[in-house]
């Protein structure tokens, strides 16, 4: 049941909105369970219900961080090594917070010299204890539900920094646009990252697609790379490379497609 309620919060994240009937399709199970489901989330203030559905508010939208971090773990562990092979000894990178590139920290040995700069709590934890990779953090303001730093301090410690590589998150991918983010006060270090790295690589599992969130923090024609995986939809896949972007799915552990 657990499992289903998570579901459940994670696909109003990416949604926004779902009615009763459309959740009770996505789950195979009735709509009766499904109220049931809502009733809990609400209880835990995680959603808000509407009569005939429900839907996670920008604020909602942010404190998934605990689901989001379990949810398509074997395609967010892919993601990750396939971005941890692109990394060279010698460089300097910035990994961005979020639930996605987490795991290239987490994919990371301890056989390169490199620096990594973050403004994640949870990257930090996965490679303090590397003796190899040398890790800065960006001060700033601690935001929770994200696990990150955020604000002026952080803005103006980035600005500090050139980076050979970049790997950011994104919440949405508008294929139209660029690429979203749901909390504000994130995209100005997203922003300043992008613009002194050499080369700018986005991980992001393949339910990003064609997701419209809140504000866009880069456009189409500002990154690199995409790195997803196997589930990506041929025609998202197109339209990246359309905009020269490399596009490299990873591998699922077991060679599933």
């Amino acid at each position: 049941m657990k499992e289903r309620i998570d579901k459940v919060l994670e696909i109003l994240a990416r949604k926004g909105y779902r009615s009763v009937s459309e959740l009770s399709v996505d789950l195979a199970v009735s709509e009766m369970t499904v109220r049931r489901y809502l009733d809990k989330l609400e209880d835990r203030a995680l959603i808000k219900r509407t009569h005939g559905g429900a839907f996670a508010g920008q604020e909602m939208i942010e404190v998934d961080y605990r689901v989001r971090e379990t949810v398509r773990r074997a395609e967010k562990e892919a993601i990750g090594r396939a971005a941890w092979a692109l990394v060279q000894p010698g460089e300097s990178i910035f990994i961005d917070a979020g639930s996605t590139t987490a795991h290239l920290a987490l994919a990371m040995d301890d056989t390169r010299r490199i620096t990594v700069v973050t403004n994640s709590t949870t990257v930090l934890q996965a490679l303090e204890r590397k003796a190899n990779i040398q890790t800065i953090v960006l001060g700033g303001k601690v935001h929770a539900p994200s696990h990150s730093l955020i604000g002026h301090l952080a803005e103006e410690s980035v600005q500090q920094f050139r980076f050979t590589k970049a790997f950011l998150g994104a919440v949405g991918i508008n294929l139209q646009g660029g690429f979203t983010q749901s909390n504000v006060d994130e995209v100005p270090v997203k922003k300043e990252v992008a613009a002194n790295s050499r080369e700018v690589i986005v991980l992001a599992d393949s339910t990003k697609f064609n997701q419209d969130v809140l504000v866009m923090f880069l456009r189409l024609d500002q990154v690199h790379i995409v790195i997803t995986d196997p589930g990506i939809p041929p025609s998202s896949k197109a339209r990246l490379e359309e905009h020269g972007i490399r596009v490299i799915v990873a591998e699922l552990s077991g060679g599933r497609d």
